[in-house]
């Protein structure tokens, strides 16, 4: 399932498979109505949207149309780079990915191209030879509906992109897609398992490194598992998704009972696959660093938009609270006997919860507003983590906001404001943590 995930984040990220296939269907389209389109009319009925001239005519029209709709194709693609610029100068290159992947963008640049692409297949078949009967009326007729279509389609485009480069709605629309990664990506209630985690004692440990540099994008999790059943062995992962590998290094341990041979060695490195960039198919910490990637472009001098970081926090803080309403990644997997087969390096709770948080909470030492925006949201958070480990990294980060704010070069009126949300914020954690004892 990460592999497939993986293959789908790869395909979102292509700009050219929706536009291709629409080239593709418009391609068709017209080589369809060209041969079977008289048959679509009955002889002899007046139909008042179809093109009734001759071929002279239809093919100046169609001319028209071709000129207009290659200036307005060429109209948003400059509109498209430009705005890659804005995006990648203001909120940061790693969400270029994010523009490229939207699909009513790819399907506006589609049908632009598809329609230039019928018009220049219709209008081949024009020469002055052809009689009125012999022109293709229902495939002009449609290429006058396709070029109206795009002007509607421009408008909606400009539409989509104006709201597009608002700060508020990227990081909406980040927020938004990392919420529903982390719904797919963490186990549901019935994965969890709540053993204790259990010691390994084998005999015997190999080593062995995956011999390729580059991110890891997925664990095949399930294929180690069958390797350590079939050996009746422990693999331990000591690697996980987003982290960069050299070549050489101790990446994976393999314990047994009984010593076992190289000939294992390409079985477990089959179950990484390693690209040259970091992807959300297994990455919990994607996503979040797309997000503080936003916050931090808008702290600095060259931008300096502290609402911008503020409305990043915001949605941290919505993102954190989802990943510990319900269990964290597995670290140790089972097979169907309930044996244990991998032990797996996954990001922990204080691991997230500094990955949100700790960047940004440097970069706004000198911000009093983001400061007590971080801590309303760690407050905020306090009633809704249930998770022991959630709120103990949640506390550990009021303390080093509370260190931040002692070093920050703030007035005395800031400085008393934010110690009395970090007060605050303390507070909420008491009276979580009294309720949890009592209970």
């Amino acid at each position: 399932m990460s592999r497939l995930r993986n293959i789908t984040a790869h395909l979102r990220a292509q700009f050219w498979i929706i536009p291709g296939l629409i080239v593709a269907l418009a391609g068709l389209l017209a080589v369809l109505l060209l041969r079977r389109g008289g048959d679509l009319v009955i002889a002899g009925e007046d139909v008042w949207w179809l093109y009734s001239g001759d071929a002279d005519t239809a093919r100046g029209l169609l001319s028209s149309f071709l000129g207009g709709m290659m200036t307005m194709t060429s109209l948003v693609v400059s509109i498209t780079f430009v705005i890659l610029t804005l995006a990648a100068n203001q909120l940061g290159p790693r969400l270029i990915a994010t523009f490229v992947a939207d699909r009513e963008i790819q399907a506006v640049l589609g049908l632009f191209l598809g329609t230039i692409l019928y018009v220049v297949l219709v209008l081949r078949t024009l020469d002055d030879d052809l009689g009125a009967a012999a022109v293709p009326h229902i495939a002009v007729s449609v290429a006058s509906l396709l070029t109206i279509l795009c002007l509607f389609a421009l408008l909606f485009y400009i539409h989509k992109i104006a709201r597009a480069i608002i700060a508020d709605n990227v990081v909406e629309t980040v927020a938004s897609e990392l919420r529903s990664e982390l719904a797919e990506m963490l186990p549901s209630a019935s994965e969890v398992d709540d053993r204790p985690p259990e010691p390994i004692e084998r005999r015997h440990v190999r080593h062995v490194g995956v011999r390729c540099c580059g991110y890891v994008q997925v664990v095949r999790y399930k294929s180690l598992v069958a390797l350590a059943k079939k050996h009746d062995a422990i693999v331990e992962v000591r690697v996980r998704a987003g982290h960069y590998l050299l070549v050489g290094g101790d990446h994976v341990r393999v314990h047994s009972d009984e010593p076992l041979t190289a000939q294992i060695d390409e079985a477990v490195r089959h179950g990484f696959v390693v690209g040259s960039e970091r992807t959300p198919a297994q990455d919990p910490e994607f996503g979040i660093r797309q997000l503080v990637d936003i916050g931090l472009r808008a702290l600095s001098p060259s931008i300096n938009d502290p609402y911008t970081a503020i409305s990043v926090v915001d949605r941290l803080g919505a993102v954190v609270e989802g990943i510990f309403a319900g269990a964290l990644q597995l670290r140790e997997i089972r097979d169907e006997q309930g044996i244990l087969r991998v032990v797996a390096d996954r990001s922990d709770a204080q691991g997230l919860v500094d990955a949100a948080f700790n960047s940004l909470r440097r970069s706004a030492v000198d911000h009093p507003e983001i400061l007590i925006g971080m801590a309303d949201t760690i407050r905020k958070l306090a009633a809704g983590v249930r998770r022991a480990d959630g709120r103990a990294a949640l506390r550990d980060q009021l303390e080093k906001l509370a260190e931040t704010a002692e070093l920050a070069r703030l007035g005395p009126s800031d400085r008393k404001a934010v110690a009395a949300r970090i007060a605050s914020a303390r507070a909420a954690y008491e009276t979580v943590d009294a309720r949890a004892e009592a209970s």
